[in-house]
C-alpha cells in the first residue's frame, strides 16, 4: 500500500513539474534586423549572422534607416515610439513600478534577438521636482553608470539631459546582440540631445 501511495505521489509531482516546464509561458516577439559583416556570414530569417568560427572577431553593422527624434514628442511615449520606429525594441511595452526608483513613468520591452531574450527598460524623471530616491538614482548613474536596487548593482544609462534612464539587459555575447546594444544606447542618448 505504501509503495502504491509513493508511486502516486511521485507521478503527481512529475505531472506538476512537466506542466510548469511546458505551461502557457508568454510568447515574446522577435526582433529582426538587417546586418552586414566584414567576415563570412550566414543568413537566418532575414538576419546576417556571423558564422561560429568568425563570431568573436566579426564586426557587425546593423542597417536600419534611422527615423529622426524630431518625428516624436519629447515624452516617454515619444521615446518608446522612437525606439520602436528605429528597431531598437519591438512588441508592446509593459508599465513598470517606476516609483521605486523615483521616476514619473517607466516601461519595459521584452523580445527575442537571435537566441537571447532582451529586456529594455526606459524611465522618465521630472528634473524640476526630484525626490530623494530619484536624486540618489540619477547621481549614482552619472557617477558610476549604475545604481543599487535590492542590493544589486543595475547598469544604466542616462540620455544627454538626464531626463530619461535606460536599462538594457542582454546576456548574449553574439556580435549582432552586442552591436544592437551599442546602437540602442546611442539612439537613446541622442534622443532630443541638446
Amino acid at each position: 500500500m505504501l509503495k502504491k501511495l509513493l508511486a502516486l505521489v511521485a507521478t503527481a509531482a512529475l505531472a506538476v513539474t512537466l506542466t510548469a516546464c511546458t505551461g502557457t509561458g508568454e510568447q515574446l516577439p522577435g526582433l529582426t534586423l538587417e546586418t552586414s559583416s566584414a567576415s563570412t556570414s550566414s543568413t537566418t530569417s532575414g538576419v546576417d549572422v556571423p558564422t561560429a568560427s568568425d563570431e568573436e572577431d566579426a564586426q557587425v553593422e546593423i542597417q536600419v534607416e534611422e527615423v529622426p527624434d524630431t518625428e516624436f514628442e519629447d515624452t516617454i511615449d515619444g521615446l518608446c515610439d522612437y525606439l520602436s520606429a528605429n528597431k531598437a525594441v519591438t512588441g508592446d511595452p509593459t508599465e513598470m513600478a517606476y516609483e521605486t526608483i523615483g521616476a514619473t513613468e517607466g516601461y519595459r520591452f521584452r523580445f527575442i534577438l537571435g537566441k537571447s531574450t532582451v529586456q529594455v527598460e526606459v524611465y522618465s524623471f521630472d528634473l524640476d521636482n526630484l525626490g530623494d530616491q530619484a536624486q540618489t538614482v540619477l547621481d549614482s548613474v552619472r557617477e558610476k553608470g549604475s545604481f543599487t536596487m535590492l542590493d544589486n548593482e543595475v547598469p544604466a544609462t542616462l540620455n544627454s539631459d538626464g531626463k530619461y534612464l535606460l536599462i538594457y539587459t542582454d546576456t548574449s555575447t553574439d556580435a549582432t546582440n552586442v552591436a544592437q546594444k551599442e546602437r540602442v544606447t546611442e539612439l537613446f542618448t541622442s534622443f532630443y540631445a541638446e
